[in-house]
């Protein structure tokens, strides 16, 4: 009899001990999903949606970038989960060192605070800002020329070659502000979010035009360097994942003409050309899981309480708040009822333990 006495105290101690914490305190457990509930998207025109119809660049949100895109396929996914939010900062005519000047300030933070998935394009304009200068300079470009006649017009070969090879000099120089541009910017990144960090690589627009092949060449090897950085600083010196890549390069491949404004002497992506990277960008987003979680009813219900207190209901603010009371009354009853009961059994498991002790000295 004493010996079932003391296995059932026993018994009780550690129900009440183990199990009691996890169902009447314990947190709800954070719900995954496919796609983050907050992106922010950042970088240069790329990313803001330069030469889409409806573009704005006071509101990003009035052409069909691809950021648009994924923000409108993730709302309408989570839309019976939780809400979703896009956060795009990207800034038309930014380098590397602007957008790293913009996150240093301060001024992103709010954007990258609490953000899933932060997604990257930035480099472009290190790098084919000299191009295009080199074209003013040397060739007589202006905003209504097309490169085709830009090409069929040179008359002095020979001066175009000796500037292109100052040209790659230039190049080579502003590839290694990016690199060190780069290290810089994940870091301070990290700093300010935990969520998944993906870089885009940068496509070649001239890449199977065939009027631009004076021009190919050097795009395909500054361009490539530049892709070449942004893989090899995604890993960290133990092999670990710093960021993930998303390779738009590849996606264009020899597909200049079909994605970009190229013809026009535009290298941003048309309506195409955004849907695409956005499809890119959904596959390597999607290769992670993220979470979000269910907000507390009892926290619903004082917000809806505050809400109505301030817009003059205060015969039905009495009655929330009383209910609340109320509820927050019982709560508190039941988890003093339990702390008791627990107090209890441990007080009989250690008198168990005494009678125990007890039967072991008399033998």
């Amino acid at each position: 009899m004493k010996k079932r006495f003391l296995m059932l105290c026993i018994s009780l101690v550690f129900a009440v001990t183990f199990l009691t914490p996890l169902s009447v305190i314990a947190d709800d457990e954070p719900i995954e999903t496919q796609v983050p509930p907050k992106l922010t998207v950042m970088g240069d025109s790329i990313a803001a949606g330069f030469g889409l119809e409806g573009y704005s660049k006071k509101d990003l949100s009035k052409c069909r970038s691809y950021a648009n895109i994924l923000a409108e396929m993730y709302t309408e996914e989570l839309k019976d989960q939780c809400s979703f939010e896009l956060a795009n900062v990207a800034v038309s005519g930014d380098t590397s060192t602007q957008l790293l000047e913009h996150i240093q300030s301060g001024q992103f933070d709010d954007a990258l605070k609490d953000s899933d998935c932060v997604i990257i394009s930035i480099g472009g304009n290190d790098v084919l800002e000299l191009f295009l200068e080199f074209l003013r300079d040397n060739m007589q470009l202006n905003k209504d020329s097309k490169l085709k006649d830009v090409v069929d017009q040179v008359s002095d070969l020979k001066v175009v070659l000796d500037g292109l090879n100052d040209l790659k000099d230039k190049m080579d120089v502003a590839l290694e502000g990016f690199e060190a541009n780069l290290e810089v910017l994940i870091n301070e990144i990290r700093n300010r979010t935990d969520g998944v960090i993906i870089f885009q690589t940068l496509y070649d627009p001239l890449n199977g035009y065939d009027p631009a092949f004076m021009f190919q060449g050097i795009s395909k090897d500054k361009i490539g360097k530049l892709d070449e950085i942004i893989k090899e600083h995604s890993v960290d010196e133990n092999g670990g994942t710093r960021y993930l890549v998303c390779d738009i390069y590849e996606a264009f491949y020899e597909k200049g003409t079909e994605l970009t404004n190229i013809k026009a002497m535009d290298i941003h992506p048309n309506a195409a050309g955004h849907e695409l990277i956005a499809q890119c960008l959904d596959e390597t987003v999607r290769t992670q899981t993220y979470t979000y979680e269910v907000k507390n009813e009892e926290v619903s219900e004082e917000e809806e309480l505050s809400s109505s207190a301030a817009a003059g209901e205060k015969s039905v603010s009495q009655a929330e708040q009383q209910q609340s009371e109320e509820s927050s009354s019982d709560n508190s009853d039941t988890i003093r009822l339990v702390i008791s009961i627990a107090a209890i059994v441990l007080a009989g498991g250690a008198a168990a333990i005494l009678i125990l002790t007890r039967e072991k000295k008399k033998k």
